[in-house]
């Protein structure tokens, strides 16, 4: 009977196995936990930020498209279409000459506050660049009047 006792083989597969399972459950537990931060969060904001700067550089290219067609004396009014978001939020898009960086387009996201900022090269010298737009609103349009 002493001896059926000192036979420790089928512990030390036993625990073998009891020591791989709690391995490999913490750390599924651990993957499972920072899922949501490393395969959703962290994409969907690189794609917001990309996706606010290309707005943002459309607005200013459309803006320089303008003032190269600028008549000296005449209005221009230009309609033009905006994803109504960005990721999953909406935004505002701000155009402020009087800023402290300059003449800037600033898009600001609704929800989270992530703001982007493309620059003028020079315009708002010519002709004044203010206003503000949100995305979810179903017409968007600059206007000029160079008789003013």
């Amino acid at each position: 009977m002493k001896r059926f006792f000192a036979d420790e083989k089928g512990v030390s597969l036993l625990f073998e196995y009891i020591l791989f399972s709690l391995i490999c459950i913490g750390f599924f537990m651990i993957v499972s936990v920072n899922s949501d931060e490393i395969f959703m969060q962290t994409p969907n904001e690189v794609v917001m930020q990309n996706e606010m700067s290309d707005i943002g550089n459309m607005m200013s290219t459309m803006i320089t498209d303008m003032y190269i067609i600028l008549p000296a004396n005449g209005r221009i009014e230009t309609q033009y279409n905006i994803p109504p978001k960005v990721g999953t939020e909406t935004y505002i898009i701000e155009a402020d000459v009087n800023s402290a960086s300059g003449q800037i387009i600033e898009l600001v996201s609704s929800d989270s506050g992530k703001r982007v900022r493309v620059t003028i090269a020079g315009i708002a010298k010519e002709m004044a660049i203010e206003g503000t737009v949100t995305s979810s609103s179903t017409n968007h349009m600059i206007s000029y009047d160079s008789r003013r």
